[in-house]
């Protein structure tokens, strides 16, 4: 296997240090695994995009609450939001 060396802003650096505890695996394996998902063109989806069939289904009383605009980006997950916990 090939090393390949690269330069993260502190805050990235800082939540895959944290993650690679998380998972208690290395931090190259994390990294590995991005990489794969994006050659490999896999699409993230949202919580919106997994339960579309269900939001809106049940009043909650409130108007526009589980309108679909609304929800767009709720729970997106993809390689570009490294900001999560």
């Amino acid at each position: 296997m090939r090393t390949l060396t690269l330069k993260v802003p502190g805050d990235l650096a800082d939540w895959l240090d944290k993650r690679s505890r998380e998972l208690n695996r290395p931090k190259s394996e994390i990294v590995r695994q991005a990489l794969l998902a994006q050659r490999n063109g896999e699409k993230f989806e949202s919580l919106l995009d997994r339960a579309s069939d269900l939001v809106g289904k049940y009043a909650s009383g409130k108007k526009d609450s589980s309108h679909k605009k609304h929800l767009k980006t709720l729970g997106l997950k993809s390689l570009g939001s490294w900001k999560r916990s």
